[in-house]
């Protein structure tokens, strides 16, 4: 979107404006080089007196515009949105402006008469060009973190002299310091009991990345947070990964995955179990889902993106792993976006045979691996974005760690004469690549219990 000129300017801002054209060559022109250090340094200052004031345009302009509503007018639901496109800044350096506005500016009630800026103390100095924009952002954000339900609002109005005062005698640097520790110690101050104030604090917040990952912060409160860790602390334990070796029966590999990968992980483990068990209210009438559109070639030949209904985009091979755990319904367009057919849900496995797999596999059907039913996934040896059917000859199950990386380690699945699934090892793990079995399946099936065997080959 762009914006030329307006037909009528303000009253006053031609006039305002008129001296700067003039000013600025005069300023890229001047021999800098040439002056001495008592010229030099009062023209620097008077320079950045100058720059230290110019905010304060921004603030009037800003005020202005919320209270006509320009967001409105251009069909724009934010201010913040409009300047981003109209001066070509980020989106964070939009919303700094907008906030530092209805901070430090002069407000408007909504009956039109004008009021005082929220930080009284921290407008003054910029007025008066006493402070840098740097200096009045890091105040701003500190008083914001504690000028809420919670504190004292006479200790929040306290904070803006003090630290305002400490703003004309350190820099940057040290007002940060110092604007931390002020902070900390309102914040532990004790107004409120602490239940109450964790409680009024809590939040959670996930943003979308450009690259396609999330990124976000949360503030839990105690219990919450004490269910969180006792939900995720056991899957994200490191796991060993045992598999055949080429000397000796087993070959133990240690887990790569750094503490936060493997917390990430688990946490996906959980979104995935959640999801498969059916107990998510409905949203907009149908139960959870994504919805993402692709084309038909980069479907089949698993290149390119999928693209979410909110924009994120999604690598294909990405997608197919989404979709080998979720209900999938075809939906074929023509060129122009139109529906020409629409398919039947079609889900991986239904409820009885995913019960028969269990019966089956007793487990993780990967050599090696001892997780039971309740923790594994229902995986497509021939997949079904493929044409693999949904039967159980052509399922079998595992856990989420081999499901989502067999294939990238060399593995391949089949099920053998007797119906029972079988993996071919990579040629690093096993040169003649003989089919193995997890030794849960060569365990009886009623008895008693006997020693488990080592792994064996079946031809």
């Amino acid at each position: 979107m762009r914006w030329g000129r307006p037909r009528q300017w303000p009253g006053g801002w031609r006039r305002s404006t008129r001296p700067w054209p003039t000013c600025w060559p005069r300023w890229r022109r001047a021999a800098w080089t040439s002056w001495t250090p008592s010229v030099w340094w009062p023209s620097c200052r008077t320079w950045s007196w100058c720059g230290t004031r110019l905010p304060l345009v921004d603030h009037r302009a800003l005020r202005d515009a919320a209270a006509r509503d320009v967001a409105g007018t251009l069909g724009q639901g934010r201010l913040t949105r409009v300047l981003t496109q109209a001066l070509r800044i980020s989106p964070a350096e939009a919303y700094r402006r907008v906030r530092a506005s209805e901070q430090v500016g002069d407000r408007v009630s909504p009956l039109g008469a004008l009021l005082p800026p929220l930080r009284p103390g921290l407008a003054a100095a910029q007025r008066d060009g006493r402070v840098t924009p740097d200096q009045v952002e890091i105040i701003r954000r500190g008083l914001l973190r504690v000028d809420g339900p919670g504190y004292d609002r006479a200790a929040v109005s306290r904070g803006d002299r003090e630290l305002t005062d400490l703003a004309l005698v350190f820099g940057p640097g040290d007002l940060r310091v110092c604007t931390e520790r002020w902070v900390d110690h309102l914040d532990g101050d004790g107004s409120r009991p602490q239940e109450r104030l964790n409680e009024d604090r809590r939040h959670v917040e996930l943003r979308a990345a450009r690259d396609g990952s999330w990124r976000g912060e949360l503030r839990l409160t105690g219990p919450v947070g004490v269910k969180l860790r006792a939900v995720l602390d056991p899957l994200a334990r490191p796991r060993t990964d045992t598999v055949p070796g080429l000397q000796v029966g087993t070959v133990e590999v240690p887990d790569e995955r750094t503490h936060g990968q493997r917390v990430h992980d688990a946490l996906e483990e959980v979104c995935d179990r959640i999801l498969r068990s059916g107990d998510l209210p409905e949203s907009g009438g149908i139960p959870a889902t994504v919805l993402v559109t692709i084309d038909h070639d980069s479907l089949r030949e698993r290149t390119g993106f999928g693209q979410t209904s909110d924009g994120t985009l999604i690598p294909t091979g990405t997608l197919l792993e989404l979709a080998s755990a979720a209900e999938i319904i075809p939906t074929v367009l023509d060129r122009a976006g139109a529906v020409l057919t629409l398919g039947r849900t079609r889900r991986i496995a239904s409820p009885s045979q995913t019960l028969a797999l269990a019966a089956r596999d007793r487990g993780c059907s990967f050599p090696g691996c001892d997780l039971p039913p309740t923790w594994c996934e229902r995986h497509h040896i021939v997949p079904w974005i493929e044409g693999g059917p949904t039967d159980l000859d052509n399922l079998t199950l595992l856990c989420r760690y081999h499901h989502h990386n067999f294939a990238s380690r060399g593995w391949t699945c089949r099920l053998g004469e007797d119906r029972l699934p079988e993996w071919i090892p990579p040629r690093l793990v096993d040169h003649d690549q003989q089919p193995l079995r997890n030794t849960r399946l060569a365990l009886p099936r009623t008895g008693p219990p006997v020693r488990a065997p080592a792994l064996t080959s079946t031809g």
